[in-house]
């Protein structure tokens, strides 16, 4: 049985940065549809068009990250190392 060291996290530092960033693009863009939604009750078109511009990029960047994260995961981006966080 080979024993793990209990201080070696099982995702890279660049792992786990794509990951944290998805989440938080995902949260944004929920935030983002709620942001529309208030807009839209105050009576400004301004205001909600701008939010769906930008939550229309930040849209087109998660499915940007989804792709990196996938060629880091098979090892084509970055290095295989266990660059882990600590």
């Amino acid at each position: 049985m080979q024993e793990h060291s209990p201080d070696k996290h099982p995702l890279s530092n660049l792992t786990y940065d794509w990951i944290t960033l998805m989440q938080n693009k995902a949260q944004a863009l929920m935030a983002y549809d709620q942001y529309i939604k208030d807009a839209e009750q105050a009576g400004s078109p301004e205001c909600a068009a701008f939010f769906r511009k930008v939550h229309d990029a930040d849209k087109a960047q998660l499915a940007e990250a989804k792709q990196h994260l996938v060629a880091v995961l098979q090892g084509k981006m970055g290095n295989n190392k266990s660059d882990s966080k600590s």
